[in-house]
């Protein structure tokens, strides 16, 4: 029996398209469907829609708040379907301060260098009080208009430190304390290691195991 996201996508490719265009580093639509409210995403590239979908399913098994998301072909380009955050609010660094604290290393660790967005608009608030980020587009190892990053998505996890002071605001306060309580909430090394089978490119997968070891010598 087709999923409900089947269906809805379905729907989207019966009316050719069309959709209210939101913008972000992957052209995100949102569409009305039978089944619900639904964005649509083609990303820059192939690569770059692939990459997002993988990263968007190893936060979701980490337990880190990302939208349910889907993977269709349609037109011979891979499409992504993540289901809109109905009643989510902009995320707002005083009030949700805790919540991007304890998320901290696994938005570093897959190198989400846009873990906020340029106005705080790619992490939501849900109406339950937890946090979804919405844009993984510029995590792993493309740039969130679509240019990959090349060696700068390396073995290493410089974005424990860069991702700090790039955001003095929003990330400026967190402590090398906090982040091995991240790096623990989120089942440490084992945990990171287990998800990686989300990973679809060998190579993302392959860097990713090697940037979980950097992260546990740092917290060790």
């Amino acid at each position: 029996m087709p999923s409900p996201m089947d269906l809805a996508m379905a729907y989207i490719r019966n009316r050719q398209g069309g959709g209210q265009y939101l913008g972000g580093s992957t052209g995100a639509r949102l569409h009305e469907t039978p089944q619900g409210r639904f964005v649509a995403k083609r990303g820059n590239s192939a690569g770059h829609l692939l990459n997002e979908f993988d990263i968007n399913q190893y936060l979701n098994a980490l337990g880190v708040g990302v939208p349910q998301a889907s993977l269709h072909q349609e037109g011979g380009r891979p499409t992504m379907l993540t289901q809109f955050e109905e009643g989510a609010t902009r995320y707002q660094p005083d009030r949700d301060r805790a919540q991007v604290t304890q998320d901290f290393v696994p938005h570093a660790l897959v190198a989400n260098w846009d873990m906020l967005g340029m106005e705080n608009d790619n992490a939501l608030r849900r109406p339950d009080g937890s946090l979804s980020y919405v844009d993984v587009g510029g995590a792993g190892a493309y740039r969130a208009q679509g240019a990959p990053k090349g060696q700068a998505f390396g073995r290493t996890v410089g974005e424990l430190d860069t991702l700090r002071d790039k955001n003095p605001y929003e990330l400026g306060h967190i402590t090398e304390q906090d982040i091995g309580q991240s790096y623990d909430t989120y089942g440490g090394e084992t945990a990171m290691n287990d998800a990686l089978r989300h990973i679809q490119d060998s190579q993302s997968r392959d860097i990713l195991q090697q940037r979980i070891q950097d992260v546990a010598r740092r917290v060790a």
